[in-house]
């Protein structure tokens, strides 16, 4: 408990005034539940010296009681008030503190945690951790000083009875050492089974078109049912285990119970200060421990699974972006110039270099064209501009001064960046064209966008036109229309520097051509730089280079790589050859 405490001090510190009422309720609420017990045995001592009367039943028992019920009642009630607010509130924290660390990492965190994991934990273990925290733990707190109230008016009434009741119980320290390891264990099995079954399930959502598309759902089925079954059969171990050891606290009171039946046989008879109202009321207090003990049997095995996820989240929450601005990092606010030196990069966890010493200068008003085999490193290099990863060895200069002399944000303020894989989010076609800024635009703006991506004619054939919703990652638009899409996404942005990543590829000739013409045009003062398979798409570039395994092997501009009859001249030429044919065809 304490250590789920000290993981948690970031929000109880915060908000130990609630926690601090909420403890201080409890204990009013402990101390008026003795109030029945005291009742019944004020009773039973008077009808056992048959000294009650009408009027003490009314005006003392009657009144007493139901003075108690009205304020167990709002004791209870303004006691869950709070709780239920501060539990609100810690979710609200903890889906916050959640997302805020991931929408603040990097390349290397995503590579690290798939998209199902992430989803699961946002789910399942902030709703356990926000209910052991926001609940549970609170619940315990509680039911202990309920505990201790007892014992307390047990032993003013007899401390040796007391003691004998009270041993037994040291037997659950023992039990709860044993629980905790077997529960630990099963619900860390329970937690990754789940984000397994998260990542399976997301991947089958996300790709159901593939699948049907190569009629392989009877497979994906199968795969599905499999990791489900697996995450069934850990649950119903973990289940088992509670249901097993659940009852133990109660037959340890059941215990307790016999014992003080067996001490008042004996002690009872002939003793004046241990009297039969006296045993009601400590019997009534002793059978009363069977609650708060069932309670807390019930919540430390969940108590013990919220230890688990609360580990599961601070592996997201303790996660630290590999890329940190440094303490007098400067705004990037213009590009005049990039320059890479020497620059050659790997992944982590990987030996080999991915790109190896580029040495390339690209002035502002420029577009330089990237070419290459695939997997020749041509977005690799390019994701060093966007700073998803940390530079190896070289330098990284914009305008003369180091990358990682700027802060991350603003640098990549400055770029509009139009990925291969083209992300659009399930709404309106002109709400995913304005994603492209943060500024106030105007109404024109997006239809310059739409016009400059080419995707203007696709606008009159939607079914509302530019409020038509595009659907999950824009299933209902082909796959030219999603690369337009979001290229009239970076065209609204309207940054220093414009970056196509194979944003092409989806798109016909001529409409490959009308938006080529239309960044001549539109970025006439600005950098470009466009990577592409069809060479077409890079000839008017004002520099190109042709990767191969990560190095250089061709730059210049299109006449002088036509003129080295390399791996650009031959490529060239095969897809022009190609394009005639098609044309003839």
């Amino acid at each position: 408990m304490f250590g789920f405490i000290r993981k948690m001090w970031w929000f109880i510190s915060k908000n130990k005034r609630y926690y601090i009422a909420i403890f201080l309720i409890g204990v009013i609420l402990a101390l008026t539940l003795l109030i029945p017990a005291d009742i019944i045995g004020d009773f039973t001592d008077k009808v056992s010296k048959k000294t009650l009367t009408r009027d003490y039943l009314i005006n003392h028992i009657v009144v007493k009681a139901i003075l108690s019920a009205i304020l167990i009642y709002l004791v209870t009630t303004t006691r869950r008030f709070i709780q239920v607010r501060l539990r609100v509130k810690l979710f609200y924290a903890l889906q916050v503190r959640y997302m805020e660390n991931i929408l603040s990492q990097d390349a290397v965190f995503f590579e690290k945690y798939q998209s199902g994991d992430l989803l699961a934990r946002a789910l399942g273990d902030v709703k356990n951790v926000n209910f052991s925290a926001g609940n549970r733990l609170l619940n315990m707190i509680y039911e202990l000083t309920v505990i201790i109230a007892y014992v307390i008016s047990m032993a003013i009434i007899n401390p040796l009875l007391t003691l004998y009741s009270v041993l037994p119980l040291s037997l659950i320290f023992v039990v709860n050492f044993v629980l905790k390891l077997k529960v630990k264990k099963n619900w860390k099995e329970v937690r990754e089974a789940s984000s397994a079954m998260s990542n399976v399930i997301l991947e089958s959502i996300t790709n159901v078109r593939t699948i049907r598309a190569f009629s392989k759902e009877k497979e994906n089925y199968r795969k599905n049912m499999e990791y489900s079954k697996k995450t069934y059969e850990i649950e119903k171990k973990n289940l088992f285990v509670n249901v097993s050891f659940q009852p133990i606290f109660q037959s340890i009171i059941a215990i307790s119970v016999l014992i003080a039946y067996f001490y008042a046989v004996h002690k009872i008879p002939g003793n004046e200060e241990f009297t039969i109202a006296k045993f009601v009321k400590f019997m009534i207090y002793l059978n009363s421990l069977a609650s708060p003990f069932r309670n807390i049997g019930n919540m430390l095995s969940n108590f013990y699974q919220s230890i688990i996820s609360l580990d599961r989240l601070n592996e997201i929450y303790d996660a630290k972006s590999v890329i940190v601005d440094k303490p007098n990092a400067i705004e990037l606010d213009h590009i005049d110039t990039i320059e890479f030196n020497n620059i050659s990069f790997k992944y982590p966890d990987n030996d080999e270099y991915v790109i190896k010493g580029i040495n390339l200068k690209l002035n502002k008003g420029q577009t330089l064209g990237i070419v290459g085999k695939t997997g020749a490193g041509k977005s690799t290099l390019i994701r060093q501009l966007m700073r998803q990863f940390p530079i190896d060895s070289g330098e990284l200069l914009i305008n003369g001064i180091s990358i990682n002399d700027y802060t991350k944000e603003s640098v990549r303020r400055n770029i509009a960046y139009c990925p291969q894989e083209h992300i659009l989010f399930t709404r309106s076609v002109i709400r995913n064209v304005e994603l492209g800024t943060t500024i106030d635009y105007e109404l024109n703006d997006v239809y310059d966008s739409i016009k400059a991506a080419d995707f203007e004619k696709d606008i009159e054939a939607l079914p509302e036109g530019l409020d038509t919703i595009v659907g999950e990652y824009g299933v209902t638009l082909s796959g030219g229309q999603k690369q337009r899409l979001s290229i009239a996404r970076a065209f609204m942005k309207n940054a220093p520097l414009l970056i196509l990543d194979d944003s092409l590829s989806a798109v016909d000739g001529k409409t490959e051509s009308n938006i080529i013409n239309n960044i001549d045009q539109t970025r006439k003062n600005k950098t470009n730089i466009i990577i592409a398979h069809r060479l077409s798409a890079v000839m008017n570039a004002d520099h190109i280079i042709v990767l191969d395994n990560g190095a250089i092997s061709e730059e210049g501009t299109h006449e002088e790589l036509m003129n080295k009859h390399g791996w650009y001249s031959e490529l060239f030429k095969h897809q022009l050859m190609t394009k005639e044919e098609e044309s003839h065809e």
